[in-house]
């Protein structure tokens, strides 16, 4: 039964649908055995029923996520909920905001526990109100705004006859409205029209956008049905924090680890040191090096052609020294006494406990050996694949449509002055203009307007002339 079909359930009553392409036993073992323990034992709720609330002044505008509503406004009715899932609320102005009130919102949760009994949980969420647009660009969240328009992008795709290009098509003109709105309307100083400016707390806005476009539920190209359903409805119930993960990957290289990466450290707290991550681009990939590539659905230990023999021994044992005695079929990694096999193993483990529902294992991609290599080159998503542009020319055809909109916005603007100066400058007396007025207007009563109406959008402190 076709994938599609079967996560149907899961996406109506919030549950979660596990999904193996190209099962191996040897290798997928381990994955599906920890997911299936993550899935019997975290704490999960029953019967839920969820009702969000607001201020006045605000209104709820749209719900995104795997629940059902039978009418909007009605609670939302969710059999299953566990902390892996989450919900996107979007809200709008029905009226003005008192700058001298809070705005208030509450989410509140009525489920049953797998004891049988029955519980209430609110979250109660107080915000400030500010008629100062620029306060509220020192205090915007990055990861809600992306993570808000994936789910309304998937929910899109879901419930209207709107095709993959027009969904991409919206991603990428949402990123130019929201770059040309801020250049037009925030910037408190001028900069050169070939300068693209980006907001101090959006710097990588447009990056995940990017990845937006290229994942697999809304690339162009070829893409099996099952895999594009299953990640729509993944991003549905996805958090911000396993969105911003999965749509950039984290990719550390471990073959220039310092000796005190993947240990705890005291300066830290004694919390594990973990080395810094790399921009997701073959650009950065250096000769002879692995790396260790984390979507937070899989997690890929890439080696390249040259990697040295004795790095491969100290990661898999003095016996294994190419690339081609490795088991292509490995998903751990064996316990050594060598130095950079206990870093390997403890930031793999660090990785595991960041994980949601999806259980981490490693898979081998050996350059011009394994095919999870076409799984890596996806996954570098600042360069151009997955049927779209790289980082660098998305940035540029971002620009120009900023310059675009920048460039349409004053020039209506400057019309509009243009117009209005020219309908309100006449010379002569009161009367004299009173009658210019007048005949003004009798000549431009074909264009459907009532008699006098043009009188007083011209002259408005004059009464009506008929």
């Amino acid at each position: 039964m076709p994938n599609a079909r079967i996560g149907f359930v899961s996406s109506t009553t919030g549950g979660e649908t596990f999904y193996y392409p190209n099962f191996v036993a040897p290798r997928d073992n381990t994955k599906l055995s920890l997911e299936i323990k993550h899935a019997v034992t975290r704490e999960t709720g029953y019967q839920a029923l969820m009702k969000v609330r607001c201020s006045n002044g605000l209104q709820i505008s749209s719900y995104h996520g795997n629940f059902i509503q039978h009418t909007f406004g009605a609670d939302l009715e969710i059999g299953v909920i566990d902390a892996d899932k989450a919900l996107g609320v979007t809200f709008s102005y029905d009226a003005k905001l008192d700058p001298k009130l809070d705005a208030h919102f509450q989410a509140a949760l009525l489920y049953t526990t797998a004891s049988g009994q029955r519980r209430v949980r609110c979250l109660n969420i107080i915000a400030g109100v500010s008629e100062n647009p620029k306060d509220c660009l020192k205090f915007i969240d990055q990861d809600a705004v992306y993570s808000m328009l994936a789910k309304e992008a998937s929910t899109k795709l879901a419930t209207t006859s709107s095709t993959l290009k027009d969904i991409r098509l919206g991603l990428t003109e949402k990123t130019i409205d929201v770059l040309a709105a801020y250049r037009k309307n925030f910037l408190s100083q001028s900069h050169p029209p070939g300068q693209l400016v980006m907001p101090e707390r959006l710097k990588e806005f447009s990056m995940y956008m990017l990845a937006m476009v290229k994942c697999r539920a809304f690339k162009g190209g070829s893409e099996t049905s099952d895999r594009r359903v299953h990640e729509m409805r993944l991003i549905r119930s996805m958090g911000a924090m396993e969105l911003s993960l999965y749509l950039y990957p984290r990719m550390i290289p471990i073959h220039n680890l310092q000796p005190e990466d993947g240990f705890p450290d005291e300066k830290l707290g004694g919390h594990l040191r973990v080395p810094p991550s790399i921009r997701t681009s073959f650009s950065r990939v250096e000769p002879g090096g692995v790396y260790l590539v984390d979507n937070g659905q899989q997690c890929l230990l890439w080696f390249h052609a040259q990697t040295s023999p004795n790095l491969i021994a100290d990661l898999f044992g003095e016996e294994k020294t190419s690339l081609q005695s490795l088991d292509a079929y490995t998903s751990t990694l064996p316990v050594l006494s060598t130095h950079l096999n206990a870093q390997v193993r403890n930031i793999v483990e660090f990785l595991r406990t960041m994980r949601g529902s999806k259980g981490l294992t490693v898979q081998l991609a050996r350059q011009g050996i394994d095919g999870a290599e076409f799984e890596f080159a996806r996954m570098l998503v600042e360069d151009r694949n997955n049927e779209a542009q790289s980082y660098v020319d998305w940035l540029v055809h971002v620009h120009k449509g900023v310059q675009l909109e920048v460039s349409y916005s004053q020039a209506r603007e400057k019309g509009q002055r243009s117009r209005a100066n020219n309908q309100c400058s006449s010379t002569g007396s009161g009367s004299e203009k009173m009658a210019a007025m007048v005949e003004r207007c009798r000549s431009l009563r074909g264009c459907g307007l009532r008699t006098g109406s043009m009188c007083r959008a011209v002259a408005g402190k004059y009464q009506d002339v008929n």
